[in-house]
Order: C-alpha cells, then structure tokens, then sequence
C-alpha cells in the first residue's frame, strides 16, 4: 500500500514559503547583530578615542611635575637650602611655582621633620617653616604679595609635623628601598588621593627623598590640585550626551572606586560643588556614569577596556573604561559613556526594508512553486523512489529516469554511480564485519594464568584489518611440572594482506602456532613446523615477520627468535637491552636456519616487551619513528610500574607520538614477579 504524503506541489510551496521568510528571518537577525556590532564598534572607537584623548592630557598635566622634580634634586644637592634661607628658598621655588599652575604647593624637609613649604593662594603667597623638635607646634609664616618682600614672618600656633605627612613617609621609604643609585623616576613617590593639610582641597603629592653632599637626607615635595583634572574632564563632551571621567581604586571593587575626574555637569560650573565631588563614590554624582559603575560590568576583568553596553533610566547606552598610562598610579582609570541613540543617528532602518523584500519574494515563491510542480513533479518522483531503493540496501539496477532537462538527468546518473558506489561499499563493509568476527575469534579469549608474571596485552586493528596477531601459549607438560611454572610461549605476527583473508591466515596460523607450542618445547622447533606449514600449508601467508620467545619462570629465562623486530627487557634500575635471537624468515623460498637461541637470564622484576610495526613504525608529522627509542624511554622512566601502567603510557605515547590509526598495532609486556 503506497504511503500518503504532502503533494508536490504543496510540499514545493510549503517548502519555497518558508525557506524565504526563513531567509528574512535570517536578513534581518544578521541585520540587528550586524547593527549591535557597528555601534558596539563605533562607540569602541569613540570612547577610545576620548579616552587616549583624556589620558594624554592627565599625562602632559604631570610630566611638568617630573621634570620640575629632575631640576630641584640637581638644585637641592649641593645642600643650598640646608639651613632654611626663606629668602632664597622664596627666590628659587617662586617661579617653579609661578610657571606651572597644576602644582599649589611645594615643600622642602629634613628627615628630622624641619620642614618649609611654599604655598601660591589667590591674593598672596604664603611662606611656612616648622622644626617640631625645636619649636613645638609653632609655625613661622610669612604671607606676601610683592615679589620677594622683606615682610616679617610671625610665629603662630599649629600642631603639625611633616613626618606624619604621607609624602614624607613615602618618600623616606623608597629612598631605603632602592638608595641613591636608582634611577629618580624610580625614587618618586606618588601619595593616593587626599585633602591636602592646610587648604583642605583634595589633590595628590609627588615627593622624592636624596641624600645631599653633607649627608643629611632631605625630601622635597609638590602639592597637585585635583580639581583641575575636574576642570578639563568636566569640559569634555562625546557628541550631545557623552561624559569622560576619571576614577581611582580597582574596577573589580566598585564600591572602592572614588572620582577624580568629574564628568560634564551644570553643577561642577560652581568651583565649590567641583572640589566637593572630588573623591566622592561614583553612585554619589548620579547620570549615566552611576549608572555605569553599578551596572557591575567592570568588575569583570575580561571586560576591562572594551565598550560595554548599559541601562540608564532606560535607555541603552555604551560606556569603557581603561587604565591610565600614568606613572603615578597603578590605579588611575580613565573611561567614557555615551547613549546608543547618538551612534544610531543616519543609520537606516533595515528591518523595514528586510521585512518589504521578504514578502514580494514570497509572493513570487508561490508563483514559482506551482510552476515547478507542473514542470518536475515526474521526474522528481522517479528520483525519489531511486533515493529510497537505495535506503532499503536495494541496489538492484533500474531503468534512467526520462527528462528533458539536463540537470536532472545529471541527477538521475548520479544516483546510479552511487548506487553501484554504495553497492560496492556496502559488501566491503560486510567483509570487513566478517573479518572482524574472525580476527576476535582467533585471539585469545583470556590470558592463560601464569603464576610468577603480570602480564598486559593491548591489541588495536586499523579500518582495513591488516595481517597482525599474537597469542600466549603455556608449554606442554615436563615430568610433571605444574601447568601454572610451564614455560610459557609468546608469539607476535605480521603478514601481508587486509580484510577477510589477512583474519583467515592469521586465525590458521594462531591454529599452527597453538598446535606446536602444545608438542614442542623447543623455539628452533616451532619455528621450524611453522615454516613448514607456511611453505607447504599457506603460501599464500608469504613473507612472515615474527617474534617468538620463551620464557621459563622457574629458572628466570628468556630466549627469542626472531625476524624483523627485536624484543626488549627493561631490568628493575631501568637499563633497557634488546633481547638478540637467532633470525628466521618464514615462508621464504630460501629455507631457513634454525639455531637455538641463547637464553636471557632474567631478575624478579625485570620487564619483557614485544611490540609490532604498527607501533615502532608510527611516524610524527617531521616522519619520525616512535621505534625502540620511544619504548625505552618509557621503560627506563617507570621500570618498577605494572605491566597494565606500561601498556598505558606506551598506548599514550603512541597516540601523542602519531595521529590516527595507519596500520595494526599490538603491544605485549609481561613482568618477572618475586
């Protein structure tokens, strides 16, 4: 009974109809991502930019203070100032001063707390001295106008002490740090944010300590408003709505982040509301920059530095923040907010015009739709039931399906390659079953059990199957020697051929190999009944790689004979040596030799491995061999692991050694037991 289905004309519809608005669907998801994108970017770029801007002008705003450092430290070496000249100390940092409005103050101490200080207000300049230890908490200070006056400084009350000072201590401390050997940059001790002792204006302090030509060590500071910071970033504007601004502290503790920066406000045009922001948390200025700290992205490190987008008073806007280059702090952060709809101003509407393409594409898709159906419903149908003769492994050949379009009878010869493609794959694939099934028959099942050894075997057969197997064998029966103390034969083979056949020979020649380990305990012997049978039996094995060793547990000995590769015994220190025996081709025309093969004395805990081309031949992608090398590099690291342990990291050191499986692979390592 024929299976009802969709029509074809429906199903070409149906089909058509939605592959287009899935298509719009997808226009206009990329349209929107590809938008978020853009303006992800541009308000990148644009922040960026206000940021490099901002942080440029922190850096000119400060490198005067390095350099009016550089100058006094020359200035002050020679020990001019020692004795607190006032005249000539007003003289000198007068017009330091003077030409570099961002510093408010200077101050020139001793290490015992005598400290002047040089002060620039509004209407006067003001001089102060005080040597707590000699004075008490007396200032000397002299306030004056003209330049260099001769004003008489007055002695007045004050409880201050420069070694309290931060800029003081700080100073001191890397002055014992690093000496006067290290670079002066290095010697600059910035103070974090604070309000400065007798303005009560927050700023911070730029102070270094030296030692002068009399040995004293003295510290000379300057005094850095940060309200002009404020005055420059409350001026700076992105676009209509945009703020800079700059923070102190660390992004991924937003709550210790304190501004001192201030961003565009109304309110920062009164000087007295700048200075009372400074320093103050971001959530206390409130705008989009709260809004920004609080919205918790910068506290992921990962996002440290990139355009972020945030909700304000539910809008979308994009805000960045990064670390200054400043050499004050390692904790100065300048950033920058902007709304979204600033960045999507003149961009066009594309899910409009996604939307109106998406529809008269539609329309023509069902026009198109039924066209077809008149034109390849046939033809169509043939292939179909083609396609599903296939899938029900019917490869039986079928007549081409008649049509006068071209590519359809493409199609139809297509499908008649694959199917004798698949008919072909199909058997090979059942081969490789068949021989797969043989090959698990013909291994053994289980280790025999041997009394004195651990044994491990890993065996891994490639897609094709290729000619490799072993077995395990305990020897026959001597004057009545337990079956567990026997000598116990090892046999690894390798023979040309894949498939069906390669598992055919190998199962007949375990079959051999079992049958004279069973009645022969001779190595020289077994070898010889299997040349025998692969000259006479299977010629078809041709040329036979083997190694067949004996090992007696009793007596702790191993002999090998061998063709083709070597076995290798790892002693318990670690020394790795290949186990010589006696070569043997068999299968050759020319008959082979025979001889017995000397014995190895072995140690309790003295490791044996056999190992078959697939894994020494294994190649790394410079065409490296993992060879013996390779094992006895691992031997001679564990040599007291168990056999499974060796197994393992050489089954590890394979896999990492050579990708992909090229051919057969089997690995035999028994251990010597006390």
């Amino acid at each position: 009974m024929r299976q009802k289905g969709i029509p074809l004309k429906k199903s070409l519809l149906v089909n058509l109809a939605a592959g287009v608005v899935l298509l719009g669907v997808c226009l206009l998801t990329i349209s929107l991502v590809a938008t978020n994108r853009a303006v992800g970017r541009l308000s990148g770029a644009l922040t960026n930019r206000v940021i490099s801007t901002t942080d440029a002008e922190l850096l000119g705003f400060f490198e005067p203070v390095q350099s009016a450092i550089a100058i006094t430290a020359e200035r002050t070496l020679d020990g001019e100032f020692e004795a607190f000249p006032l005249d000539q100390l007003d003289r000198y940092f007068e017009p330091l001063v003077e030409r570099m409005p961002q510093i408010s103050s200077v101050m020139y101490s001793h290490e015992d707390g005598d400290e002047y200080m040089l002060l620039q207000t509004n209407d006067a300049w003001r001089s102060r001295q005080t040597r707590p230890d000699r004075w008490g908490p007396v200032e000397l200070m002299r306030v004056w106008s003209a330049e260099f006056s001769d004003e008489r400084a007055e002695r007045r009350e004050l409880n201050y002490d420069a070694r309290t000072r931060p800029w003081h201590a700080g100073a001191l401390e890397l002055y014992r740090r690093f000496g006067d050997d290290a670079p002066l940059r290095e010697r600059i001790y910035w103070t974090a944010p604070y309000k400065f002792f007798t303005t009560q204006e927050p700023g911070v302090t730029a102070s270094f300590a030296q030692r002068i030509d009399s040995g004293r060590v003295v510290v000379i500071a300057f005094d850095i408003l940060l309200a002009d910071i404020s005055r420059f970033t409350s001026q700076l504007a992105i676009g209509e709505r945009g703020l800079a601004f700059v923070l102190r502290g660390e992004p991924t503790q937003p709550t210790e982040l304190v501004v001192v920066g201030l961003p565009a406000d109304e309110r920062f045009e009164d000087p007295a509301e700048l200075i009372r922001f400074v320093l103050s948390p971001p959530h206390e200025l409130g705008g989009p920059v709260a809004s920004f700290i609080s919205a918790g992205l910068v506290s992921d490190p990962e996002l440290v530095g990139r355009a972020i987008e945030f909700d304000h008073n539910g809008e979308s806007w994009w805000g960045e923040i990064a670390r200054s280059r400043l050499r004050t702090s390692d904790n100065i952060w300048v950033g920058a907010v902007l709304p979204e709809s600033e960045l999507l101003e003149g961009l066009p509407d594309t899910s409009l015009i996604v939307a109106v393409t998406t529809g008269l594409v539609l329309v023509l898709a069902i026009f198109r739709a039924t066209w077809l159906a008149r034109r390849y419903a046939t033809p169509l149908e043939q292939l179909t039931d083609r396609g599903n003769r296939m899938q029900r492994l019917n490869f039986e050949p079928v007549e081409p399906v008649d049509s006068d379009i071209t590519e359809i009878r493409h199609l139809s010869a297509t499908l008649e390659r694959m199917r004798g493609a698949l008919q072909e794959f199909s058997a090979a694939r059942e081969d490789l079953r068949v021989a797969r099934s043989i090959r698990e028959l013909a291994l053994p099942a289980a280790l025999p059990p041997m009394a004195g050894m651990d044994l491990a075997v890993w065996q891994e057969s490639s897609e094709e199957l290729g000619g490799e197997c072993y077995d395990i064998v305990v020897g026959p029966d001597s004057s009545g020697v337990d079956r567990s103390t026997r000598s116990v034969f090892v046999a690894l083979f390798e023979f040309p051929g894949k498939g069906v056949m390669a598992a055919v020979n190998g199962s007949q020649l375990l079959a051999a190999f079992r049958s004279c380990a069973r009645s022969e305990s001779s190595l020289p012997g077994i070898a010889r009944r299997l040349d025998v049978f692969c000259r006479s039996d299977r010629p078809a094995l041709g040329p036979l790689r083997m190694t067949l060793a004996r090992i007696d547990p009793a007596a702790c000995l191993v002999s090998v004979v061998a063709f083709g590769q070597e076995a290798l015994v790892c002693r318990q220190g670690g020394e790795v040596e290949p186990i010589s025996g006696a070569a043997a081709g068999l299968g050759l025309s020319i008959e082979p030799v025979f001889a017995e093969p000397e014995n190895v004395a072995l140690q309790p805990g003295d490791l044996i491995v056999f190992a078959s081309s697939g894994i020494l031949d294994a190649l790394d992608s410079s065409r490296t061999r993992f060879g013996h090398a390779g094992i006895a590099n691992i031997l001679s690291r564990h040599p007291s692991d168990s056999a499974a342990e060796i197994v393992a990291r050489i089954r590890k050191a394979v896999k990492l050694h050579a990708a992909g499986l090229a051919d057969d692979r089997t690995l035999l390592v028994l251990r010597l037991l006390p």
